[in-house]
């Protein structure tokens, strides 16, 4: 069939599943009239199928998510700056705390080292700034050095 007849065959058949009523216009100025019922169309039945998706096994699901909560952790909320040598010369080192459940686990971090998805990309005397990836996009945030409070 050509591409032409099976555009026709596709009109024909969607005039065909108009009501009866629609197909054809009153005149003008005349009150339109009932149409005659088609006992052949009432005994049509039309069927719904609804796809439906079931992932039992062998492949994955492809609605859930490929980052693990491994690659996501440790955000920069569970992080803590601890200490910093500072070197002016650029061989600072930074000690972090990250809060897990059960504890914290130390990092001593220098410039260009990473932590999940947080890269340290420069350590100040009082700061350490990280460059956070997330979804394609980079941002930078920055850990402050806390002072602690001394009791008289």
């Amino acid at each position: 069939m050509t591409g032409r007849g099976l555009w026709a065959a596709l009109a024909v058949l969607a005039l065909g599943a108009l009501p009866a009523g629609a197909q054809q216009r009153p005149p003008a100025g005349r009150a339109p009239r009932a149409p005659a019922r088609d006992t052949a169309r009432d005994t049509t039945r039309i069927e719904y199928y609804r796809e439906v998706f079931n992932y039992s096994g062998g492949t994955r699901d492809p609605f859930q998510t490929l980052i693990t909560s491994g690659d996501v952790r440790p955000t920069i909320e569970d992080l803590r700056l601890v200490g910093i040598l500072y070197d002016p010369r650029g061989r600072s080192i930074a000690t972090v705390q990250e809060q897990i459940t059960g504890g914290t686990k130390s990092h001593r971090l220098r410039r260009g080292d990473q932590v999940g998805r947080l890269r340290v990309i420069q350590i100040l005397p009082t700061q350490v700034v990280f460059q956070v990836e997330e979804f394609g996009f980079e941002r930078q945030q920055t850990l402050t050095l806390q002072r602690r409070e001394r009791t008289p």
